[in-house]
């Protein structure tokens, strides 16, 4: 659900591609686990309303450190918060009224959010925080103190860029949340777990090395989860392993379409998974290549089918 589609102009909103999602669900049998795409998607603010995008005084941009804007929406803005919780609250009831039989079961709060390219936000308002010491929730279930820089060294802009970013969504889930107690969950873009270089990082996202700040900003999500494009086995393992935790169920909300790819449902399952889900195996064409497949042939439907089928006694 796009927040350019749902709230075309500011108060006014759209619930028709809801509506009919809702409806084909309940057709077919299925239940649904949506994603709000609000102010970022794949870290950007693309499927935010152009009344959001075209006004940087109201919605300000992150600050990269020479003062320039940075594409991000800062995770800082007050009047970004308060407008894209108030959207969101708005599906939210419209759910409550809508869906009583609970054809939405999950929802994704955002996509995959992140900073790439700038660490955080250089802003006034950051550079404030950013001097002040570390959150009292954070120095306790860290243990450490002092000021972001003195608690995490050079880690310090990432840490409190996830912080900031993570408390962002927990404003926004529990104001959900408050409307209708859904399960709600966070995604994550992925970096090489092995290579030691975190430059090309989306920092602030919700990345298995920072779960611990994250779950101490977010008692309202009730899992991350991982996004996972890389095939080789040792990366996935490290990935699935960092995410399947006894406090953060293991979802795969997202995994490339080809044959390469179906293998994890097995070490998924293995670990407990509660969902794994291929990007995009649907007939519009698009086959997310080389990420994923080249083709939706019977082969590669067939190595993701035949698995789930075996589920299919179960409903």
């Amino acid at each position: 659900i796009a927040w350019e589609q749902f709230e075309p102009q500011e108060g006014i909103f759209d619930y028709t591609l809801i509506d009919n999602m809702i409806d084909g669900a309940r057709k077919n049998g299925l239940k649904l686990s949506i994603l709000w795409f609000g102010s970022w998607k794949n870290t950007s603010p693309s499927y935010a309303p152009a009344w959001v995008k075209l006004d940087n005084r109201r919605f300000p941009r992150a600050k990269k450190p020479d003062g320039s804007d940075h594409y991000l929406l800062s995770p800082h803005g007050a009047e970004t918060l308060k407008a894209d919780r108030r959207a969101f609250v708005q599906l939210m009831q419209h759910l409550r009224e809508n869906d009583p039989q609970n054809s939405v079961i999950m929802v994704q709060v955002e996509n995959e959010v992140g900073s790439f390219g700038n660490p955080r936000d250089y802003g006034p308002e950051a550079e404030k925080l950013f001097r002040q010491p570390i959150p009292p929730a954070l120095a306790k279930a860290m243990g450490k103190r002092g000021t972001w820089k003195e608690a995490f060294g050079d880690k310090a802009d990432r840490a409190f860029n996830t912080w900031y970013m993570a408390r962002f969504l927990n404003e926004m889930a529990a104001a959900g949340k408050a409307v209708k107690p859904l399960p709600m969950f966070v995604n994550a873009s992925l970096h090489d777990p092995f290579s030691g270089d975190t430059s090309g990082v989306s920092s602030g996202g919700p990345q298995w090395d920072v779960l611990d700040i994250w779950k101490a900003a977010v008692p309202h999500i009730d899992f991350a989860a991982p996004d996972i494009y890389n095939a080789s086995e040792r990366t996935v393992s490290a990935w699935l392993d960092g995410y399947a935790l006894p406090d953060n169920a293991l979802f795969v909300p997202e995994i490339g379409n080809s044959d390469a790819f179906s293998r994890f449902f097995w070490p998924v399952l293995g670990r407990g998974g509660i969902g794994f889900a291929p990007f995009g195996m649907d007939e519009t064409g698009f086959f997310n290549y080389p990420l994923g497949a080249k083709s939706f042939d019977a082969a590669t439907l067939d190595a993701f089918a035949g698995k789930f089928a075996l589920f299919a006694q179960i409903g």
